[in-house]
């Protein structure tokens, strides 16, 4: 597919310290360019729209009337990456989304950071939110919208990725992503991408490995789980729309630096496909002395 990020708000109710795009959280986005967006989207051939931000739930309108615009443009697929938090309480906003849902791929990512208040509320920072989370959780089960979930793995929850999965198994994800932390400076929440892995594979081993996805892993790391590598399920062509006029078409993180892979990665069987690793766990990564599957 061909895919449009729509970044629509950087405001946010959480106060994620690994989110990076916080410092953005001041930057205004009009409507009139979103709708623009949408429709350059469009004539570029993107099927696929993804809304994010920021927290897009606190923009409820905003969504409404992007996803109509869409659906007249004959977009067929959407994804609506947010904490919750207006999904919770705003019946409006997921009756409409459930109505939607009924004739269109529709799904609810859903970031989660912890199986219990203590963990999910220290990560977000944000007293009450795993609460809100839980009943956001509720409502769109209840609908006829389709679940993702995404947790950023941390010195906080590596070790409970366990309990994190036997919990959000109760909302039938149609899969469940854990994704490397992705910051250009580390903090006292980086965790190695050795000790990541090594709680991605303890997942592998207990569950269905339909159900997992990974973010930032390559596939030389999950031997035996490589259709876990989430990458792999990308649309093929991302656009990328993050602030006011700011319009990026064929977005790849290997062409911005984000990423980085190894000189030998070009032999390997997976390098037409394989994003490579975040820059900031490549010197991890090259630690590894990693040989290239052939």
């Amino acid at each position: 597919m061909h895919c449009l990020n729509l970044k629509i708000t950087y405001s946010c109710t959480n106060k994620c310290s690994f989110c990076f795009s916080s410092y953005l959280k001041k930057e205004q986005i009009s409507m009139t360019n979103l709708l623009s967006a949408v429709k350059k989207g469009a004539e570029n051939g993107c099927d696929e729209l993804v809304l994010s931000g920021g927290e897009p739930t606190l923009e409820p309108e905003r969504i409404i009337e992007l996803l109509k615009l869409a659906e007249s443009l004959n977009y067929q697929k959407y994804i609506i990456q947010t904490n919750g938090a207006g999904l919770a309480t705003n019946h409006k906003l997921v009756a409409f989304l459930d109505s939607l849902a009924r004739n269109k791929d529709l799904h609810i990512s859903f970031s989660v950071h912890g199986c219990d208040s203590k963990t999910h509320d220290l990560m977000s920072r944000k007293k009450g939110a795993f609460e809100t989370l839980m009943k956001a959780f509720y409502n769109i089960s209840q609908s006829n919208c389709k679940i993702y979930t995404n947790t950023v793995i941390t010195t906080v929850n590596v070790n409970q990725l366990d309990s994190i999965a036997e919990m959000l198994l109760a909302f039938k994800p149609d899969f469940m992503q854990f994704s490397m932390l992705h910051l250009e400076t580390p903090t006292e929440l980086s965790v190695s991408m050795s000790d990541s892995v090594r709680a991605v594979k303890r997942l592998g081993k207990k569950y269905d490995l339909k159900l997992i996805k990974t973010e930032g892993i390559p596939y030389c790391l999950l031997h035996g789980m490589e259709c876990c590598v989430g990458e792999s399920f990308w649309p093929n062509i991302l656009d990328l729309y993050n602030s006011d006029n700011k319009y990026f078409s064929d977005f790849k993180q290997l062409d911005y630096g984000m990423r980085k892979k190894l000189q030998d990665c070009t032999k390997c069987i997976f390098n037409s496909i394989c994003m490579g690793v975040w820059k900031e766990h490549y010197e991890e990564f090259c630690s590894f002395n990693i040989h290239p599957i052939c």
